[in-house]
């Protein structure tokens, strides 16, 4: 019972923490014209040039279903081709999400172009990368946070 008690106050913090973090709304557009070349170099959202909380925030969702995901395959809850389906949809998400350029973004970019290789432990660039990473967002004033979920003894 003091396990799950505890985990309320961390989760209450984590949700506000991440309200911060979380990008702009995105403003309604017209229906398409059918020029093709514009739309096509046009940004499927606009990236805060110099939000480090906003590029902090997405490694802390990209982080947190990763994290979530290696549990779930450790205790059965999800199969080896869901995982790597999952893991090949993460690979995806580091080496396309959108940087901008804040004092977070070159740490963000050597983490994107390490992706690749995997994000799992084997892939000793990457996983020190990630901890660049969170020594960056720290130093920005932002976070890196995720945790387990209850019923991953969180």
């Amino acid at each position: 019972m003091t396990r799950r008690i505890a985990v309320l106050p961390a989760l209450i913090i984590a949700t506000f923490v991440m309200a911060g973090c979380s990008a702009p709304e995105a403003e309604p557009t017209s229906a398409p014209t059918g020029d093709s070349e514009s739309s096509a170099t046009s940004p499927l959202m606009d990236v805060p040039s110099s939000d480090a909380n906003w590029e902090c925030g997405h490694v802390s969702a990209l982080l947190g279903i990763q994290t979530r995901s290696e549990w779930e395959l450790e205790n059965g809850v999800i199969d080896q081709a869901t995982f790597d389906a999952r893991a090949a949809g993460l690979v995806d998400a580091w080496t396309q999400l959108p940087q901008g350029q804040s004092d977070v973004s070159p740490a963000l970019q050597e983490a994107s172009a390490a992706a690749p290789d995997g994000i799992g432990g084997e892939n000793v660039v990457f996983t020190r990368a990630i901890d660049s990473l969170g020594s960056t967002c720290d130093a920005a004033g932002s976070v890196v946070i995720f945790g387990t979920l209850p019923e991953m003894g969180g």
